[in-house]
């Protein structure tokens, strides 16, 4: 590992204009220097130790920077369905749109200050009445609705934040082709991108879809394309993970640029809501972003009904902060390693963390009809879901038990037990 790659491994947390504002103009001065640098390296007993090369680093700033900090996420005739913008800490959300646990004398106070009533929607599986808005400039703050509501931070209030899907760039040039968990019939569920279907490696399988795009938005199929294909995709190349899988697939990811895919807190309700009437065991979900009070009564209800929640625990770095819903208690966080047990130099670590899976350099379908390699925290959790799953088919085991055996199956990695990296270890098949 090359010197100046540690210093712009540190950079990166430190600005998402990076690239633009400082690794462009100085890269070539950097190559320059670069042989020398190695010379010296050569002459020095330095650790070498697994962080981001400068290309991944120019590749990561670049997707960060990619997307403006207004974007009109256009639906399917070309007209803006809604606009999504930065918000605090550097997540995104849906402009000015908030969504609230309904109340009707809080509805009347929004309508007082001119706010536009989007939705009032009933979440019968979760238990839940959600009030969905869109309020003034002014109002345009957690601390504002709070005054205005006369509610705090307890109050199930969020904006209607953005998610991403969480794939990452390519680690190193070695593949590993899955081996089956089980034989049983399992239903899995998945929350993503839509999926092609016409795509031969899902040619038998059993798969359920629907979509909770909102206004005519179509769904990339990327995304969801090569997790799937992670846990059921079959080819001359290709072993699925769960042979016999029922999945259930929802669809919320909208197109924001060529490197990035978003989701709203809305839509990932809406799914959670359908999987969980759909009596699925255990859901995939391969995005992160903020904590919001909105996303964790959700998952909340979800757990309640007995379902194992598998989330991707990010690839902002070792040094970023926890990401959600991978973060929330009793949902399963899972860091990516390689082929070799090695972490992911992107993936994210914390107490949070339950387990780490193959998640460098995956075997998947892609979504052009093909087999490829995928990386980052998204293929890690498919991993681990399909494990789960095989543990649900058990009619006997709850989600806690279902955790215990997968902790029992995990290989310990790095400090012994638990620990920030690893969680409880890899699970491998």
């Amino acid at each position: 590992m090359k010197i100046k790659d540690v210093a712009f491994g540190t950079l990166l947390l430190m600005s998402s204009n990076l690239y633009a504002a400082v690794i462009k103009p100085i890269s070539p001065i950097i190559e320059q220097i670069d042989p020398a640098i190695e010379r010296i390296e050569d002459r020095l007993d330095i650790p070498r130790r697994a962080l981001p090369s400068i290309d991944s680093i120019q590749q990561l700033a670049t997707d960060i920077s990619a997307l403006p900090s207004r974007l009109a996420i256009l639906n399917t005739v070309g007209k803006p369905a809604f606009i999504e913008i930065e918000t605090e800490q550097g997540f995104r959300a849906v402009e000015r749109q908030w969504i609230l646990l309904a109340n009707e004398q809080h509805r009347a106070k929004l309508e007082h200050i001119g706010a536009q009533i989007v939705s009032r929607q009933s979440y019968d599986a979760l238990g839940m009445v959600l009030l969905r808005f869109v309020v003034p400039e002014q109002f345009d703050s957690k601390a504002q609705l709070q005054r205005l509501l006369s509610i705090d931070d307890a109050a199930l209030l969020g904006r209607n934040h953005i998610y991403q899907a969480q794939q990452g760039p390519l680690q190193g040039v070695n593949t590993h082709k899955n081996l089956p968990v089980c034989d049983l019939p399992v239903r899995v569920g998945m929350i993503d991108s839509a999926l092609n279907l016409a795509h031969p490696g899902f040619v038998g399988s059993t798969i359920e879809t629907r979509s909770f795009l909102p206004n005519s938005v179509a769904s990339p199929d990327l995304h969801g394309t090569a997790v799937a294909g992670v846990m059921i995709g079959k080819t001359t190349k290709l072993s699925p993970l769960l042979n016999q899988a029922t999945l259930y697939s929802a669809a919320v990811f909208y197109r924001q640029s060529d490197l990035s895919q978003g989701a709203t807190l809305a839509a990932i309700v809406d799914a959670l809501n359908w999987l969980v009437a759909a009596q699925v065991p255990v859901i995939n979900l391969s995005f992160t972003g903020p904590d919001n009070a909105i996303l964790a009564a959700a998952i909340k209800a979800t757990i309640a009904q007995q379902v194992t929640l598998v989330a991707a625990a990010g690839n902002d770095g070792p040094a970023a902060l926890p990401l959600y819903p991978a973060a929330y208690e009793n949902v399963i966080a899972v860091s990516a390693v390689d082929k070799n047990g090695q972490i992911y130099r992107w993936s994210n670590k914390g107490d949070y963390i339950d387990f780490a899976a193959l998640g460098v350099n995956v075997l998947t379908l892609n979504s052009g009809g093909g087999v490829g390699v995928e990386s980052g925290t998204s293929m890690a959790a498919p991993q681990v879901t399909a494990a789960a799953a095989c543990l649900a088919a058990n009619p006997d085991y709850t989600p806690h038990s279902i955790y215990n055996k997968l902790v029992e199956r995990a290989v310990d990695k790095g400090k012994p037990g638990k620990d920030s990296v690893f969680g409880h270890g890899s699970i491998t098949y």
